[in-house]
């Protein structure tokens, strides 16, 4: 990272440089503000010595409004700390101080200034697929909710918004990944709230049970399925453009019949499956065999 030093302290300045030259910084250092920036130089982090520039500190913080400034400073004032922090600085230092502690300032704002870089990123995003995907706003929504969908990006995405919206984070749980006792003896607080995904993967009854068990929880569900499910609280998001989810990729059809098999074999029966398909139970049984797919029993079904 790139810092300029500004400091008449000509021991002081070359310690602050010797230290982060040694963390990987590159430094340059000046003893006022008398001098000329280059067109287009940016500085990752500025350090000030308020001493050396009393009277335009202000104008000179205002030249680096994307740096990490920091004041170094005598004493606390109005005009030495809260006129610098109004001006675009993020924090300052009283003098005499602790290298390390200058350093450990530095790094707390560039990890600060990473993560809202990266909260933008994941706004902007999301922003961008919800207004590809139409996604409704679920304003009128309470836990617990069910996300009816019939693709699991769009719940997904549902699930994302409404936890924007209603400021809440969620831990993310597919019940293929865990013991169903544990989901059947949550008991969560405010503020440990589950996005349970795979309800599709149970059996009818098994589903029921389990809906029935969680349904004063605060718990956020997905049911990627057409068929129908009761719950008291339901957000029905099913659109037919997103009728399949197959990551935007042509399928042959061999490739899509061994897509469709692995994805629900453990959902419906041979015979549910095979009707679903348009096919006999003894032609998907052949193509298991051709296609390599040996039929395993899902430990959530009963």
């Amino acid at each position: 990272m790139k810092t300029l030093i500004i400091e008449n302290d000509t021991y002081l300045a070359q310690s602050i440089s010797n230290k982060l030259i040694d963390k990987g910084y590159e430094c340059v250092v000046y003893k006022d503000i008398d001098f000329e920036l280059d067109n287009g130089v940016f500085f990752d982090v500025v350090l000030i010595s308020y001493d050396v520039c009393t009277n335009n500190c202000i104008n000179f913080i205002k030249l680096f409004p994307n740096s990490i400034t920091i004041m170094m400073i005598k004493y606390i004032t109005d005009d030495t700390v809260t006129q610098m922090l109004k001006a675009g600085a993020y924090d300052y230092i009283l003098k005499p101080f602790v290298i390390d502690e200058l350093i450990r300032k530095i790094e707390h704002y560039k990890d600060y200034k990473r993560l809202q870089q990266e909260v933008v990123f994941y706004k902007d995003y999301f922003e961008f697929i919800e207004g590809i995907l139409n996604t409704p706003i679920p304003f009128t929504y309470s836990l617990p909710l069910l996300i009816r969908s019939n693709s699991q990006r769009s719940a997904d995405i549902y699930a994302m918004r409404y936890a924007r919206l209603k400021n809440i984070r969620f831990n993310f749980v597919n019940i293929k990944n865990i013991n169903l006792s544990d989901i059947l003896n949550i008991n969560n607080k405010a503020d440990e709230i589950v996005y349970l995904t795979g309800l599709e993967q149970l059996k009818k009854a098994y589903r029921n049970e389990l809906l029935s068990k969680l349904s004063k929880q605060n718990i956020l569900l997905s049911f990627i399925s057409k068929e129908d499910i009761e719950f008291n609280n339901v957000a029905n998001i099913s659109t037919p453009s997103n009728d399949i989810d197959l990551n935007e990729e042509i399928l042959s059809i061999k490739d899509y019949e061994k897509a469709m098999i692995l994805k629900y074999e453990n959902i419906y029966s041979d015979i549910e499956l095979a009707k679903k398909l348009g096919i006999s139970r003894k032609s998907l049984w052949e193509k298991r065999k051709r296609y390599g797919i040996t039929k395993k029993k899902s430990m959530n079904q009963k």
